[in-house]
């Protein structure tokens, strides 16, 4: 209870009217000690003609000039402690709580600290409740509450409870009453818990939203990532080196194949159909084969991935007209692979007997193959529009992930709990300088794939670059929802790489349709953002898509975005437990 009502976690107008320090060093540790104190000014919405000169009075107040532009960990603990006092009050609050603020702080340190607290307390008139185990410091207070086992054993002026006691000191009269209140017993007395007064009634007010604290934490994030080389250089480094590994590395070409012939004929028709195998740009002629026994050694060993076997009175039988069969030994250790492989040598076959039939056997129709936006069937122009949405999920997610846990782990975080922001400006505050770095991204990727690829863009550059924007949005939500239910950087990564790896290389269409997957696979596919992006991109790369044919496949992520983010918040604690 503050100010004669109870506080909850979306009362913004009491968090105003207090400040908070805690016993633990809770600042950013990425910013400098003018930078926290413009952060804390702004999130507690101190005008913008005030603030920088409250900022200077607060330097000046609690001695922080020379170290204003030093990051907080290169100062001493008396300095920290008073560089998180001058924080906690530079929005000039009413009520001020401290959490043993001296704790670990030397004596000459201590007492400094206690002249700035008795200044506030006489001068400004601010209401300071503050804990401590030192009897001399809660001597210097204008009253106090002894406290044991959750339960108050007395309050009143620290001379009034030593006279209560007949004790020389306070301290010993604190020894007292806990005595009395069986301290150090194995079953302490049950605290009384005070009853609420009927009469009061809550009067915070709803949740609102400002964008000026939003933009303060989007400023903080984006000084953090500025002061963090590992970061960003893996955001924009990291992308382009695995766009190169996968684009490459995820082929699915199959060209120059090693094959090698087992002429048992000699004729001049199996010497011709040879040469038809050896002038097709997808096979490299071996050595021939001169029998099984070689031909499964050097099949064994790589070196040959088809063997072609001409049985005996192959050329006669042709020439008769008869029935000739062509064995073809194709290495199965990669079925697809396999499978492409038997497609053309089977299609070889075929040219080399329609160039034999000549025009003695005219047919009524033929079959006229044409494939249009890849006409040489490569896996590049495929791959890479494929591969720049899985990047841009991935690596944003991941980066996004480490937002929020990493003030949890740090303690930071409890400036949310503590300042009036709310959980949706704490997240969107997170989340805008990561969607600005995706799309960055998205630029570096793109012009990669055009330059060093190889693969143009043939449809509308703006209509994939507002996808990728809404896609963006949904990438980092996904970090952001891996950060708010892990408390662990190592369990949001993990949650991150599972949540978007797998879905995109499984079920969106990366390498096989998702119209050809079934049951929950389908399911998945078609409600996945990676899905709809991998639509969008290979549609302005490939098929020379515009933005009429391309924006029914943001309506999808349109709807995720709201849904990612506000899981997220929603699963963000504003207080601890």
């Amino acid at each position: 209870w503050l100010f004669g009502h109870a506080v909850a976690p979306d009362d913004l107008a009491t968090r105003r009217r207090g400040g908070y320090m805690s016993q633990a060093f809770s600042l950013y540790s990425e910013l400098t000690v003018r930078q926290n104190l413009e952060l804390h000014a702004r999130l507690f919405q101190v005008p913008i003609e005030q603030l920088g000169p409250r900022v200077e009075a607060m330097e000046e107040r609690f001695g922080l000039q020379e170290v204003r532009d030093s990051l907080p960990d290169s100062l001493p603990l008396g300095m920290r402690q008073r560089l998180s006092l001058a924080v906690a009050v530079v929005h000039a609050p009413e009520l001020l709580i401290l959490d043993e603020p001296t704790s670990g702080v030397d004596p000459v340190a201590r007492d400094a600290f206690w002249r700035l607290l008795i200044t506030l307390s006489r001068r400004d008139k601010v209401t300071i409740f503050i804990s401590t185990h030192f009897m001399n410091e809660a001597e210097r207070c204008d009253r106090m509450s002894m406290m044991h086992a959750g339960k108050v054993l007395d309050s009143d002026t620290p001379a009034a409870l030593v006279a209560k006691r007949g004790a020389a000191t306070l301290e010993e009269a604190f020894i007292g009453y806990l005595v009395d209140a069986g301290g150090g017993t194995e079953e302490p007395q049950e605290a009384i818990t005070p009853e609420t007064p009927a009469s009061v009634r809550h009067t915070g007010r709803p949740k609102s939203f400002s964008l000026q604290r939003l933009l303060s934490y989007l400023w903080r994030e984006a000084l953090e990532l500025q002061r963090d080389p590992v970061r960003a250089t893996l955001a924009l480094g990291g992308s382009l080196i695995l766009m190169f590994v996968i684009g490459y590395g995820i082929n699915m070409d199959v060209e120059n194949l090693r094959y090698a012939v087992l002429d048992r004929d000699q004729s001049t028709v199996s010497q011709s159909y040879a040469l038809s195998l050896s002038g097709s740009r997808y096979f490299i002629e071996q050595p021939p084969i001169t029998d099984y026994a070689e031909m499964d050694r050097r099949m064994r060993s790589g070196e040959l991935s088809l063997a072609i076997e001409i049985p005996p009175d192959f050329g006669r039988n042709v020439l008769r007209g008869q029935n000739a069969q062509i064995g073809a030994w194709i290495d199965g250790a990669m079925p697809q692979r396999a499978e492409t492989v038997k497609g053309y040598v089977g299609g070889v076959h075929q040219l080399w007997l329609a160039e034999r039939a000549g025009s003695a056997a005219p047919t009524l129709a033929n079959i006229q193959t044409r494939f249009r936006y890849n006409p040489d069937v490569r896996s590049l122009p495929a791959m890479v529009p494929a591969v720049i949405p899985l990047l841009l999920l991935m690596l944003p997610a991941m980066l996004t992930a480490l937002a929020v846990v990493r003030e949890k782990e740090t303690g930071s975080i409890i400036n949310l709990y503590v300042t009036p922001v709310t959980r949706t400006e704490f997240m969107l505050g997170k989340q805008l300088p990561y969607v600005a770095l995706a799309m960055l991204n998205f630029l570096l990727m793109t012009l990669l794939a055009v330059t060093v690829f190889g693969v143009p863009i043939t449809g509308s550059f703006l209509a994939m670059a507002l996808g990728a924007l809404v896609y963006s949005f949904c990438a980092t939500g996904i970090g952001l929802l891996a950060s708010s239910v892990t408390n662990s950087q190592i369990a949001a990564m993990f949650f991150a790489m599972i949540g978007t790896m797998i879905p995109a290389v499984q079920f969106s269409g990366l390498v096989n349709p998702v119209s050809s997957l079934q049951g929950s696979s389908r399911l998945i596919g078609e409600i996945y953002p990676a899905t709809h992006m991998i639509n969008i991109s290979r549609g302005a790369f490939n098929k020379a898509l515009g933005f009429a044919d391309l924006y029914p496949s943001m309506f999808p992520m349109l709807l995720a975005v709201p849904l990612i983010i506000g899981t997220a918040i929603a699963l963000l604690r504003k207080q601890d437990h």
